[in-house]
């Protein structure tokens, strides 16, 4: 048997010779895999060379089928002899479907940016309606070096699908549940998690899915509620590395045509720069950031770490940010001009959608279908010739909308 690929941007030609058996059909599945992790979401697979067809065979390609439909892509098969036109008859599988979905759910409004970006290639459409956010506030975020929080500086916080958000706090609808968990927590589309610093082992997740949101009680943080005005892909650049996410940042911020600025990103990861708490802020002390005693407090891998992993990035983003909120954002970027906060769920690697998504489908899929790995603030390290750098992203769709108020 032989694969032969042609790869052009995001499309591939796949022909096929000889007899595609069970074990080819292996061979043929890691081939589609490392396609679509590579970006690929258009497939053209040539049949016109091959002679035999197991059920395996149709098995696989009814995964990968299935799996660029999520992905609003295509797949086609053609040139099938008639000895494999019966086998995908017996599989009872149509292999000339465009898997794409009705026209009528296609976008067509993408408008290319390539003004003011350096790594990354990027697209945005806009909503039928003009979107915007109200930015929450949550207690005090410069409180974690002074002194421990207590139940009076903590607020119970319900997650409808219209909310998102970060912070440190904990899943429950009250303090005394969950103060001695406290850590990173993210939030999206009902959905929640937090990393316990109780020395738990693994994150821990709720998905809403009854008539009563979940709810998170914050010691600090940010919420956004409202409708989203722009979606967004990217993909890198041929000669970059990857997305820098101050870039991706910085892009949507003008995109939004606002200072300030929500943002939903799902990527696929080239790596992270993250940290999390050890131990809830809520004890007898407060948080200590000078050495040695931060090595007690914060969990820091001296590098990037989650390559090649899906990672769920929420967070605001600002230029020059005043009053209240200045607390809770830090700079970004090379420049400075940039502050942000931004908190991550990372989870085991999936392929992304180039195209229109609904974005509770994809998280509630992330979180039914993967592995959640980890809940981590993500930082910029700055240190000179020993430091990290910051995280960056492959490619990824996201959700972008002004912060029109701050409440």
């Amino acid at each position: 048997m032989k694969i032969d690929t042609v790869r052009e941007g995001g499309s591939a030609l796949l022909q096929l010779e000889g007899r595609l058996d069970r074990e080819w059909a292996e061979h043929l599945s890691g081939t589609l895999e490392d396609l679509l992790q590579d970006g690929v979401r258009t497939l053209n697979i040539d049949f016109s060379g091959v002679t035999y067809v197991s059920s395996e065979a149709t098995r696989v390609l009814t995964r990968w089928h299935q799996e660029l439909a999520v992905l609003r892509g295509d797949m086609q098969v053609t040139a099938l002899p008639a000895a494999a036109r019966d086998a995908f008859d017996v599989a009872g599988w149509n292999p000339n479907v465009d898997v794409a979905g009705p026209a009528s759910q296609r976008h067509s409004s993408w408008h290319m940016r390539t003004d003011i970006a350096k790594c990354g290639d990027f697209e945005f459409s806009s909503s039928e309606q003009a979107g915007g956010l109200t930015c929450r506030l949550h207690g005090d975020p410069d409180r974690l070096a002074r002194a421990p929080f207590g139940a009076t500086e903590c607020g119970v916080v319900p997650l409808t699908n219209g909310v998102f958000g970060l912070g440190l706090g904990g899943i429950g609808g009250s303090f005394e549940e969950s103060s001695e968990r406290f850590g990173e927590l993210i939030a999206v589309a009902g959905c929640a998690a937090y990393f316990p610093s109780d020395g738990a082992r693994k994150a821990d997740y709720l998905v809403g899915a009854g008539r009563v949101p979940p709810r998170v009680t914050l010691a600090t943080g940010l919420t956004c509620e409202g409708d989203f005005s722009r979606l967004v892909r990217f993909t890198t650049r041929a000669d970059a590395e990857a997305v820098p996410l101050s870039e991706l940042a910085t892009v949507c911020l003008d995109a939004a045509g606002k200072k300030m600025a929500g943002l939903v990103i799902a990527g696929e990861t080239a790596g992270l720069s993250g940290a999390r708490l050890r131990r809830s802020p809520t004890g007898d002390s407060p948080v200590r950031f000078d050495l040695p005693e931060i090595r007690e407090w914060l969990s820091f891998a001296p590098e990037r770490t989650y390559a090649a992993t899906t990672t769920l990035i929420v967070g605001v983003v600002a230029r020059t940010p005043e009053g209240p909120l200045a607390a809770h954002l830090r700079p970004i970027g090379l420049t400075g001009r940039v502050f942000a906060h931004f908190h991550a769920a990372v989870f085991s690697y999936r392929p992304l959608p180039q195209r229109t998504v609904n974005l509770s489908a994809l998280v509630r899929g992330l979180f039914a279908n993967h592995d959640l790995l980890d809940v981590v603030h993500l930082v910029q390290d700055d240190r000179g010739d020993a430091a990290v750098g910051e995280s960056a992203v492959v490619r990824g769709v996201g959700w972008v909308a002004p912060i029109t108020q701050i409440a």
